[in-house]
């Protein structure tokens, strides 16, 4: 198992609310990959993102174990997605300096030859291989609309409130995450990602980014960079996962 990750404030915010979380465990042959991205404000995102990625790797790591069955890691996930929205609400509800603060969250537990991807927001993990394939689904209106029919895909990638997102973790006494899982074989890939990467460039883009560039690192460098150059209207945060 490897992993790269970079993370920019892009060319429009002053302040980076992305967070990100890399641990590849060789013993356990576990990874564990977690994308977050914070709103509410300045203070109230960078503390939303970051409590999250906190509470929810804390609950992962001690609950998890080499022996744990599909079922187990299912439960697994959900309890620490619910474990990370308890305590950015938490916080959100005692301190008027964060009110209405929350975050998105997509992470990868990888054990074994199986990755279960959990998402909350529209923060995305894909799986790349000689193609690109989307796991996660926009929870934004965007989303809602695109898989009811009501748009286009077309429409969806130019929709003028692509932002507005209708689940996030934090901003309710509960949430819940979409879980997927996924089999991972020799040489593919696991790209999670903030909107500020997706908003700026295509599927199609990203693909031809990861396969061609010289190295991984060289990959989160350029799509990084690329997102930049198309604009760069959000902060953009990038971790690349490789069997």
């Amino acid at each position: 198992m490897q992993a790269w990750s970079k993370t920019d404030i892009g060319k429009k915010r002053r302040e980076n609310q992305d967070n990100s979380y890399v641990r590849l465990d060789y013993e356990k042959n576990i990874a564990l990959l977690v994308v977050c991205d914070g709103m509410g404000g300045v203070n109230g995102g960078r503390e939303a993102s970051r409590l999250a990625i906190e509470s929810f790797s804390d609950f992962v790591w001690e609950a998890i174990g080499e022996d744990s069955s599909g079922e187990e890691i299912v439960l697994i996930l959900r309890n620490a997605v619910t474990a990370a929205n308890r305590a950015v609400f938490a916080r959100a509800v005692s301190d008027p300096a964060y009110m209405g603060m929350g975050t998105t969250l997509t992470a990868a537990l990888v054990i074994g030859g199986a990755a279960y991807v959990v998402n909350v927001g529209d923060s995305r993990t894909y799986k790349i291989d000689e193609t690109i394939h989307q796991i996660t689904d926009d929870h934004s209106l965007a989303g809602d609309l695109y898989r009811s029919g009501t748009i286009t895909r077309e429409q969806f990638d130019t929709y003028p409130n692509k932002n507005i997102i209708t689940r996030a973790v934090g901003t309710d006494p509960e949430v819940y995450g979409d879980i997927f899982k996924l089999a991972m074989s020799e040489g593919e890939y696991l790209l999670l990602c903030s909107d500020g990467l997706t908003n700026m460039l295509s599927d199609e883009e990203i693909l031809e980014t990861v396969l061609s560039a010289e190295s991984e690192e060289a990959a989160c460098e350029k799509l990084v960079n690329d997102a930049n150059e198309e604009g760069g209207r959000d902060n953009i945060t990038v971790i690349l996962f490789r069997m």
